[in-house]
């Protein structure tokens, strides 16, 4: 989690000089969300692909219209 800190050190100095104002704070915050979600999702669909014999398989059984 130090990307995290980085973040949230790097907006704390924003808020301080008060520089870049808020579009600035909601732009990082809406950007690390997007990141954030993005990883979710690859985590829940493509971090566990499905075996290269079970795909086969898989494509096989539904090409052939069969059950088992």
């Amino acid at each position: 989690m130090p990307m995290v800190s980085t973040y949230i050190n790097y907006l704390r100095r924003l808020k301080k000089t008060d520089k870049f104002g808020r579009l600035a704070i909601e732009i990082t915050l809406i950007l690390v969300i997007k990141v954030i979600l993005l990883w979710l999702l690859w985590a829940m669909f493509f971090a566990h692909p499905i075996a290269k014999d079970a795909r086969q398989s898989a494509v096989t059984r539904i090409i052939l219209n069969q059950s088992n």
